[in-house]
Order: C-alpha cells, then sequence, then structure tokens
C-alpha cells in the first residue's frame, strides 16, 4: 500500500517537472520563434520503393514545413515528417510508422525521428506485434520540380532484434515526388 503511494506522489511530481520544463522549452522557442521567418507549409508525398531482404514498399508522408533558415537560394526550411510505410515480408505487410524532424531544402532532405514497426497476425489478424525504432533518412534531387526524389531510409530496431523480421534494421531505398507545397501562412 506505501509503495503504490509512494508510485502515485512520484508520478505527480514527475509530472509537474515535466510540464514545468516543457513550459520553460516552449517560452525559449517561441523569443527564438519571433526571429526567424516563419513559412509554415504542407507537402504531401507518396512514396513506392524496395527493402533490402524484405521486398516492395509503398507508403505516405506528410511534410510540414514550420520556418526557414536560410532564405537565400537555396532556401532550408525545419519541418516535421509523420511518415506510413508498409512492407512486404514473406507474404505479410509491416507497417511502420514514424515521426520525423526534417531539414529539406530543393536538393537534399535530411530526416530523423522514432517509430513503430506493427505486424497484424492470426486468424482475421487480430493479433499484432510491435517492435520501437530509430529512423534516418537521405534524400536527393534536381532542380527540376519534374525530376523524382530518390531516398534512403533506415529504421534501425530499438532492441536488435524483433523475431517477425530477423534483421536489427529495415534499410529500404524509394522514390517519390515532391509537389509545389501548399503554403498555409508566411511572414517576412
Amino acid at each position: 500500500m506505501k509503495t503504490l503511494r509512494l508510485k502515485r506522489r512520484f508520478n505527480l511530481l514527475f509530472s509537474k517537472k515535466l510540464l514545468l520544463l516543457l513550459a520553460a522549452v516552449c517560452f525559449s522557442v517561441s523569443n527564438s520563434y519571433s526571429q526567424l521567418d516563419t513559412k509554415v507549409y504542407l507537402s504531401p508525398r507518396i512514396k513506392l520503393g524496395y527493402t533490402l531482404y524484405s521486398g516492395f514498399n509503398y507508403g505516405f508522408e506528410m511534410t510540414i514545413g514550420l520556418f526557414n533558415l536560410k532564405q537565400e537560394n537555396p532556401e532550408i526550411n525545419v519541418c516535421l515528417s509523420p511518415q506510413y510505410m508498409m512492407v512486404n515480408y514473406k507474404g505479410n505487410v509491416h507497417s511502420i510508422f514514424s515521426f520525423n524532424a526534417a531539414i529539406e531544402s530543393d536538393y537534399y532532405r535530411i530526416h530523423v525521428g522514432i517509430g513503430k514497426a506493427i505486424m497484424k497476425w492470426g486468424f482475421r489478424n487480430r493479433n499484432s506485434n510491435t517492435a520501437l525504432g530509430y529512423n534516418i533518412g537521405f534524400a536527393l534531387s534536381t532542380e527540376s520540380k519534374y525530376t523524382p526524389w530518390i531516398e534512403g531510409n533506415c529504421f534501425a530496431l530499438h532492441n536488435g532484434y524483433w523475431e517477425f523480421y530477423g534483421k536489427p534494421y529495415y534499410f529500404s531505398g524509394s522514390v517519390f515526388f515532391r509537389p509545389d507545397p501548399y503554403l498555409v501562412y508566411e511572414t517576412k
């Protein structure tokens, strides 16, 4: 009984400290954010590719541009980028959800994030297994908006091994087109 009360007090104290830390970070970011050039945009992307030791992959990514680090040519933007990929592996489909922070320009893109791999199995896919991991990717393109982007992506599993995949990582290459972004808000 005492340990339960101690756990509750610890969790309450920890959550208060976490909220104070988040408030301090948001306050400091909002002060520095007001000095940056804001350019909020949305850019959806459909990806097709191949994952080593598995098979074809396909997925969707929504890039949300937040602000510019550099306005000259090439413009460099800081973005958030949730991504959903499906990887074919031995007749099964593994879903990979990841949430990434990205830096992108007209020629290159680098993203780093965390995610979860999910595999459904059993009668009518009622059961599922999950594994956490880290997502790292790098993409290149040319000046032309008609040239596809070529991306290399590595989803490294947190525990290093997942019995439903047999490898400690998903290493994939994919191709996507980056349409003209939908501009939501911009300050200069």
